[in-house]
């Protein structure tokens, strides 16, 4: 999509719309105002602008329904909306980001001030932080430091105020350390693959959740026998560790999801996938701002041959991997385990990893910008990563 504007702004408050705009084009933007917004949608289908400023109380069209109408539209569903009201009602925030907004803002500030807010959303990126790399155990050491020692954490920051994190390994420890350090109010939604010890031991440690502004929303597989809360709340009983969850301070939601479905979460998308691993183990897609992320750790792909085998198909003609295959493809960067060598996983075939070399082929099957191997095996040094890294390129 060509974008002719930077940014529109749509209010009926021809002083907010206009000393808006004004402010935009000093900071270098290219800017533009309506106060009739029973024109915008017209408008925005012909300059296409990347970020649309919207009012919520507006006569005709509100802010609600244009932002529907946007992100119905195949070809302006990427442009970035964000709404601005002077009420700072939980409901009217539920609302926009189930209408698809990326970031709800109160009109407290001055303008100035909240042009600065906007200028920085605008040129926020999509970030990517791995807080714990290592599959089944943490290990601590010098000969792990490059690559990581702590079990699995990946922190995705989609712009706005919300945060994404994947499993809650010992590394979400650091991450929430780094939280605490910013002084910042959070609003986590964690997604759990599984709940296999080295997913989970980590959570009991996220200082966040002891901070009651905090908002901690959890997500994952749940059947008759594994019920979500139930799981992430046990491993903090007595016997186990001093503080139970309901001591925690923070506001605290469990939220369970089936696979193999499409989910919209506040301002961005999750898709969910069945993965080849013990128990119930889930992958997810997030896309969000045209971006792709894949994340599909503890997983193990076919190889098209048992053992005593000698002749093996290609990878994607495996109607498994075919299925990894699509559900990646063309994603900015695959997040996806590479736990085990060839020799290692001869002996381990069944454990629900992949070698490192399989992980590859469904990456330049898929077409993904960005491979990045995952799971290590706790065996695995710096040095022998290096080697793996190397083959791989």
């Amino acid at each position: 999509m060509h974008n002719n504007l930077d940014i529109l702004v749509v209010d009926d408050s021809r002083f907010f719309a206009e000393g808006m705009e004004e402010i935009l084009k000093e900071e270098g933007l290219k800017a533009a105002s309506l106060t009739d917004s029973t024109r915008a949608i017209d408008y925005i289908k012909k300059e296409k602008p990347q970020f649309v400023l919207t009012d919520i109380m507006m006569p005709s069209v509100d802010g609600f329904n244009l932002c529907r109408m946007i992100k119905s539209d195949d070809e302006l569903k990427d442009i970035r909306v964000v709404m601005f009201s002077s009420k700072g009602f939980t409901a009217d925030r539920e609302r926009a980001y189930q209408a698809g907004v990326e970031a709800f803002i109160e009109k407290s500030e001055a303008l100035d001030l909240l042009a600065q807010h906007i200028i920085k959303l605008f040129n926020e990126p999509v970030t990517i932080k791995f807080w714990g790399t290592r599959g089944s155990i943490p290990v601590p050491g010098p000969d792990t430091i490059k690559y990581g020692g702590n079990t699995p954490c990946v922190e995705v920051r989609p712009g706005g105020k919300s945060i994404i994190i994947f499993d809650a390994g010992t590394g979400i420890r650091a991450l929430g350390d780094d939280l605490i350090k910013r002084g910042e109010t959070v609003r986590a939604h964690i997604f759990f693959t599984h709940f296999h010890w080295d997913h989970i031991q980590g959570f009991p440690f996220f200082a966040p959740a002891n901070v009651p502004e905090n908002h901690i929303n959890f997500y994952g597989y749940e059947d008759r026998e594994s019920k979500l809360g139930k799981v992430i709340s046990d491993q903090m009983e007595s016997v186990y560790y001093p503080v139970p969850i309901t001591r925690l301070g923070a506001s605290i939601q469990f939220r369970p999801l089936a696979a193999e479905r499409a989910y919209q979460i506040e301002n961005f998308n999750i898709k969910t996938i069945y993965l080849n691993h013990p128990g119930n183990t889930m992958g997810y897609l997030l896309s969000h701002r045209n971006k792709k992320i894949a994340y599909l750790t503890d997983n193990e792909l076919a190889t098209g041959k048992t053992p005593g085998e000698q002749k093996t198909r290609k990878i994607e003609d495996m109607e498994y991997n075919q299925k990894v295959i699509n559900f990646s493809r063309g994603a900015d960067i695959l997040i996806i385990d590479a736990q085990y060598t060839r020799d290692e996983y001869n002996e381990k075939r069944g454990w629900g990893h992949s070698r490192y070399q399989d992980t590859l082929e469904v990456g330049l099957a898929a077409g993904v910008k960005r491979l990045a191997l995952f799971h290590h095996d706790p065996t695995r040094s710096d040095k022998k990563m290096d080697r793996i890294v190397s083959e791989c390129k």
